[in-house]
């Protein structure tokens, strides 16, 4: 019985295309990254902003308190009264405070941010391993959109200043970057080869069936002309044991 072989079509490998859609997917999964950062920054904004405005009205007072302009600088200390010296007293606890403040409201908001990333990263992962080798090139964009938003997210994890924080970010990220290599690596891989291994009679791919083949079909035109070349032999011997006519 003849094996059926199935080969591929003269586009299937086209490195020009290849190299297109590698470049395809990492300018999406740049994307990606990109409007989810600028999402989360515009629905959740850093409340430190607000309390940098606050510190920029009171610099505006002080030097307003001060005289200071661009060109003759700013009155020097022993020319301030004493009502003056006791405004600039008061400015200077309430900065000290706001700075206090700006610095808590920071690391809050990095570790909420964080957080936040770190799940929609393990979203976007999640949806990449969904798509499976159906959409090849969507699926590794996303996944490297998947990627970037964990370094991102590991990035504002460790900025946030606290070290409980950090650690079980670090852990986060390393738990769903462990899942996510067994299951597109390892797991994908099992029934690929179970389909290979109890593939016995049906087509033959030609990455593994070609060399087979040839092999089988060299084979057999040799034993046929082994078989022919007995013939020519038996035949000559009978021709040599005739008796010559006179």
């Amino acid at each position: 019985m003849a094996t059926t072989t199935t080969r591929p079509t003269g586009g299937a490998t086209n490195p020009g295309r290849g190299a297109l859609q590698a470049i395809f997917a990492v300018f999406l999964g740049l994307m990606i990254a990109a409007v989810v950062g600028v999402g989360v920054y515009t629905f959740m904004p850093n409340p430190a902003d607000a309390v940098q405005e606050q510190l920029d009205d009171l610099y505006d007072q002080r030097n307003a308190i001060q005289g200071c302009s661009e060109f003759s600088g700013c009155k020097p200390g022993e020319q301030l009264t004493d009502a003056e010296r006791a405004q600039l007293a008061a400015i200077d606890a309430q900065e000290r405070e706001l700075r206090d403040e700006q610095q808590r409201e920071q690391g809050s908001w990095a570790q909420r941010t964080s957080i936040v990333l770190i799940v929609i990263a393990t979203t976007l992962l999640v949806v990449s391993l969904l798509l499976g080798e159906a959409l090849t090139v969507l699926s590794n964009g996303i996944l490297l959109g998947g990627l970037f938003t964990m370094l991102y997210g590991v990035g504002w994890g460790i900025a946030s200043g606290n070290s409980l924080t950090r650690f079980l970010v670090l852990v986060a990220a390393l738990l769903v970057s462990l899942a996510l290599g067994y299951l597109t690596f390892v797991r994908r891989r099992r029934p690929a080869a179970a389909t290979a291994g109890d593939a016995g009679g049906g087509p033959v791919d030609v990455a593994s069936g070609d060399a087979g083949a040839g092999t089988a079909e060299v084979a057999a035109l040799t034993r046929r002309v082994e078989a022919l070349e007995e013939r020519l032999a038996a035949a000559a011997a009978l021709l040599g044991e005739r008796p010559r006519e006179p």
